[in-house]
């Protein structure tokens, strides 16, 4: 088994040779496995640690509405930018190549911060999450193709999930790490104002340093770990060969699909989540704080985090594609509950909602990928990768028929989502497959 650079030699003169080579390969699938996964986690964090920050950025740095979504602008813009060459690095350097340059990325960024929150730079902070975002779409690049195409076709859903399962816990923890450090900095505290922006300041510069060492660390292990090659994968450029250049792969019906599936999935996901505070507030009823319906945003994402956990095992027993399509039509459904506003009902129907939304997106990036190795497999992963900007074009729409018909209508708008994403599992991810 050919590593990035490096070969796991399997000898087959002797039993006694054959065996512990063999031994050694599978030592080295699960330790590359078990790093690899260690990543999804990573991404996870850094992505909520943004949308944790918007609050206190709002507060502390005197912005407009549309200036404080210039962070989600900056960390979706770049998985859009960076796609492709993080596919093309992956493409000439490999796997690995394109591991550490995303962990390369996400440590100068991180240390991007101090400079940003010493001179008070809200331009300079934008810049260093976009520099981490970029790093961030590098390992989506490269992680989620490397531990799906890591084994057998067959169990290509069941790995993918298992390993987006550590990236829900990200997506908890974030957001539970920096409410602890910054809770008493939200509000001005005694020394007023601007000391409270100082100490807001200061703490998130710290988060990132702290964050921005241990990775470089993470980024030291996989420097020299050697890294297993997955089954059929060529880490030469040979797209012709491999079938690998974009055009072979939109000649795939069920790949083309997939993306579209993976755009809409992406505005579900970010679009539910970004509006359920304001459905909260509206229609929980008498008790409701800001507060409560931050917890319950928590408890969303706990949900989302467990649906991925839970449902991950059955994936090894039944079809994931026909799992995906009775997911999605349980979003459908409970989302007409939402979109009918009958109180505290309808608000949990949005939580549970992320239970059935949970598996959405590595269930549709695998499926996307199938039949695909080496360059195709590359190739793939950088275009799925890039339909992750939906989830900043869809809210923006959503956010839009909110401002004219009412949250209620934006919701029932995710309906037709969740559609095509049922369809997409059941039909659609079968057209031209094998």
């Amino acid at each position: 088994m050919t590593g990035n650079g490096n070969t796991i030699t399997n000898h087959d003169s002797g039993g006694g040779n054959a065996s512990s080579a063999s031994t050694s390969s599978k030592t080295a699938v699960i330790v590359a496995t078990m790093l690899v996964t260690s990543l999804f986690f990573v991404w996870g964090l850094t992505m909520n640690l943004v949308n944790a920050l918007n609050t206190p950025f709002v507060n502390y740095m005197r912005l407009s509405n549309a200036q404080s979504s210039l962070l989600q602008v900056a960390y979706y813009s770049a998985y859009f930018v960076m796609a492709i060459p993080a596919g093309l690095i992956s493409r000439r350097f490999g796997y690995k190549g394109g591991i550490i340059s995303g962990l390369a990325l996400l440590v100068a960024g991180s240390f991007i911060v101090a400079p940003a929150t010493s001179l008070t730079s809200y331009a300079l902070f934008l810049l260093a999450m976009f520099v981490i975002a970029m790093g961030a779409a590098s390992l989506e690049a490269n992680c989620n193709p490397y531990i799906t195409k890591l084994g057998d076709e067959k169990g290509e859903s069941f790995r993918l999930n298992l390993a987006q399962s550590f990236n829900g816990i990200g997506t908890v923890v974030g957001p539970l790490i920096l409410g602890g450090i910054l809770s008493t900095t939200v509000a001005p505290g005694e020394g007023g104002f601007d000391a409270a922006k100082t100490k807001f300041l200061g703490d998130t510069r710290s988060i990132y340093l702290t964050m921005g060492i241990v990775l470089a660390v993470v980024l030291l292990v996989f420097v020299l770990v050697k890294l297993p090659t997955p089954p059929g994968d060529d880490d030469g450029n040979q797209p012709a060969a491999a079938g690998g250049t974009l055009r072979d792969l939109l000649r795939r019906p069920y790949f083309t699909l997939g993306v579209i599936a993976q755009f809409l999935f992406l505005g579900i996901q970010t679009g539910g989540m970004a509006m359920f505070s304001a459905y909260a507030l509206k229609h929980w009823g008498a008790g409701i704080t800001t507060g409560l319906a931050t917890t319950l945003l928590s408890v969303m994402a706990l949900l989302f985090t467990l649906g991925r956990f839970i449902t991950t095992p059955l994936m090894a027993r039944f079809d994931p594609a026909k799992i995906l399509g009775w997911y999605m039509l349980a979003g459908a459904a409970l989302m007409v509950v939402v979109f009918l506003g009958l109180g505290r009902l309808s608000v949990i129907a949005l939580l549970v909602s992320f239970l059935f939304v949970s598996i959405g997106y590595p269930t549709i990036f695998s499926l996307t990928l199938r039949g695909t190795s080496g360059a195709a497999a590359k190739t793939g992963s950088s275009i799925v990768v890039m339909s992750i900007v939906g989830g900043a074009v869809i809210p923006f729409i959503l956010g839009m028929i909110q401002d004219a018909a009412g949250i209620e209508a934006a919701m029932l708008a995710m309906v037709p989502l969740f559609l095509y994403d049922a369809w997409y599992a059941f039909f659609g991810s079968r057209i031209g497959l094998g």
